[in-house]
């Protein structure tokens, strides 16, 4: 995808007309495959980009604007960020970067602006608890023997003082894939090999977000 420049970041090539903003690789690596079950054969309409952290999101989205003066058939952006501590401070502080390079932000989670570009935000893992992509994951596979295990082993760590993570969720996603068979690091690795029960109705505010993205191509 990036292409140009040593020593600055690069201009993004746009190669669909639906983009989807993620944080990180992982991100991308997970968001590929859940584009895919959400959209089937329709998957490849949206193209999902990495904009390196939340602090370089209003720099790349300014990139994605001047490259999206190349490709004039770009029909809408989708954008998902972690709440961590506050779905709500997240919420605004994208809202602010997309104001930031001339574009129109949605009014509200889960939503689309009405504008000639329509960009959409959804805030996972629903817009108003705090929390991160793993929270959805951890949710998806609680009915699973090695998820019950794996809430012992945390338990125990909080019992003894000895939990430093400050986000459960994300220590029990590494926790969880450690577990398997051929352990692995990252969830989106997970998802790649279908660790996440995708169907699972903790996906399903952030499934809809994404066909709704993907009607804006029609």
């Amino acid at each position: 995808m990036p292409a140009e420049g040593r020593g600055r970041q690069s201009r993004p090539r746009l190669e669909a007309d639906l983009l989807l903003l993620v944080e990180g690789r992982d991100e991308v690596n997970l968001f590929d495959k859940f584009v895919r079950h959400c959209l089937d054969d329709d998957a490849q309409s949206v193209q999902v980009l990495e904009v390196g952290g939340k602090e370089q999101f209003r720099r790349q989205l300014a990139l994605i604007k001047t490259a999206a003066q190349t490709r004039p058939t770009l029909r809408a952006i989708g954008v998902v960020r972690d709440a961590d501590d506050s779905a709500r401070s997240s919420f605004q502080s994208v809202c602010d970067g997309i104001r930031s390079v001339g574009y129109e932000p949605p009014g509200a989670h889960g939503e689309f602006s009405n504008a000639e570009l329509p960009i959409g935000v959804f805030i996972v893992p629903d817009g108003s608890h705090g929390g991160a992509i793993e929270t959805l994951c951890r949710e998806s596979v609680r009915t699973k023997s090695a998820a019950n295990c794996v809430d012992e082993y945390l338990a125990c760590l909080t019992k003894h003082a000895a939990l430093q993570s400050r986000n459960k969720d994300k220590t029990f996603t590494h926790a969880y894939l450690a577990a398997l068979e051929d352990p692995i690091a990252r969830v989106g690795e997970g998802a790649q090999k279908g660790v996440w029960n995708f169907h699972s109705q903790a996906f399903k505010g952030l499934s809809r977000f994404i066909r709704a993205l993907a009607s804006k191509g029609t």
